[in-house]
């Protein structure tokens, strides 16, 4: 016999979800425009595009300050160590259209990973975030939980840049899914 059960969860993951006030129409107009001189859905490999974009990006400062303020509440609400001074950032821009997707991958090198969405719709793929002990399950036949989280326009994401995460294939939609995605990190990349 029972005498008592208590289920005690462990070693959760903490994501935040944050709801910005950019400008998620500029940034939009200007992302879109600018997407028409690029050859690939992301400025991440290439960073002379990826300046060139961030250059003229509406609300940039506003942006960048959106990023690090929700990295400062993130290393708050997690107990992370604080970041002393600014922080390391850097982020790129993904526009994809019918048939993109990005496979599995985690951010090496960072602290922080995330992802505004100032462009959306509910016919845009999502983000899935992968169970970081997806490998290590061994004979368990428990279905792997995943976090599937459909964006609203102007949503900023934020999690451990360990955390596998995954965007599915897009399918038709009026919208173009547009994705700013930023790492955050301690100074310690920088002179």
């Amino acid at each position: 016999m029972l005498k008592d059960v208590k289920q005690i969860g462990l070693f959760s993951v903490d994501v935040l979800r944050i709801v910005t006030e950019l400008d998620n129409q500029a940034i939009t107009d200007y992302t879109l425009q600018h997407r028409e001189t690029w050859d690939r859905y992301t400025t991440y490999h290439d960073l002379e595009l990826n300046a060139r974009w961030q250059q003229g990006l509406p609300g940039r400062k506003e942006l960048e300050a959106s990023m690090i303020e929700a990295g400062n509440e993130f290393v708050e609400r997690t107990k992370r160590n604080a970041f002393r001074e600014p922080p390391f950032l850097f982020y790129w821009c993904s526009v994809y259209d019918e048939g993109d997707q990005h496979g599995s991958h985690n951010h090496p090198n960072s602290l922080i990973a995330g992802t505004y969405y100032p462009s959306i719709s509910n016919k845009s793929s999502s983000i899935i975030l992968e169970s970081p002990w997806k490998s290590h399950i061994m004979h368990d036949n428990i279905t792997l939980p995943a976090f599937n989280y459909q964006p609203n326009p102007g949503d900023m994401l934020v999690w451990p840049s360990w955390i596998d995460h995954r965007v599915p294939v897009q399918g038709p939609s009026d919208t173009r899914r547009i994705a700013i995605s930023f790492n955050l990190d301690y100074q310690k990349y920088h002179d």
